[in-house]
């Protein structure tokens, strides 16, 4: 993994931490999320990193898998998260599903060439995550096709969900309290003033 990459790795929870302080929050507040199956997470990052290592994993499937026990991670813990960081959950999910799809119906996340000569990379590099599109490429808008110029990297639309809903995540959950638990639904009852 480049340091370009791992930048793009762990900007949205940074960014998200900052934007937690900014508007109030504590990073004790982060203990008041409960995560479960954190070792599919875990598994998913060995996974993606064994892919540049292990020859037998440098197949396209690879990501899919990698995709799958990251949403199979949120399908397990969105349900127990309060309202507005579910909102932030869905966000990711949605972002990992457009990038799963587009790996899936394409062997690899497809990049424009035009963008990666832009950026200045290779115009015609194919890796075990990525391929360049073309005129069989499908879903190529989901592919990567957004410029980060600095980091000379592209990112699909649904890195940028995932990113957004990461950042959201990160500093709703700062903003709760681990003394104060999530109220659920209110119910209005009669008869007080």
């Amino acid at each position: 993994m480049s340091i370009h990459s791992l930048i793009l790795l762990i900007a949205p929870p940074m960014v998200g931490v900052l934007v937690g302080y900014a508007s109030g929050g504590r990073i004790a507040g982060l203990r008041s999320i409960r995560l479960s199956a954190v070792w599919l997470l875990w598994l998913a990052a060995v996974v993606q990193a064994a892919q540049y290592h292990v020859a037998a994993l440098r197949h396209p499937g690879t990501l899919v898998v990698v995709f799958g026990l990251v949403l199979w991670w949120l399908a397990v813990n969105l349900p127990r998260w309060p309202l507005a960081i579910r909102v932030a959950g869905v966000a990711i999910t949605v972002g990992a599903l457009a990038n799963g799809v587009t790996v899936a119906l394409n062997g690899r996340m497809p990049y424009q060439p035009s963008g990666a000569e832009a950026v200045g990379l290779r115009p015609d590099l194919t890796t075990p995550k990525n391929e360049p599109a073309d005129d069989a490429t499908r879903f190529a808008l989901l592919g990567d096709t957004i410029p980060v110029t600095p980091l000379k990297k592209l990112v699909s639309p649904g890195d940028v969900l995932i990113g957004a809903g990461t950042v959201a995540l990160t500093a709703l959950a700062m903003r709760r309290r681990h003394d104060q638990p999530d109220p659920g639904p209110q119910h209005i009852t009669g008869g007080e003033t």
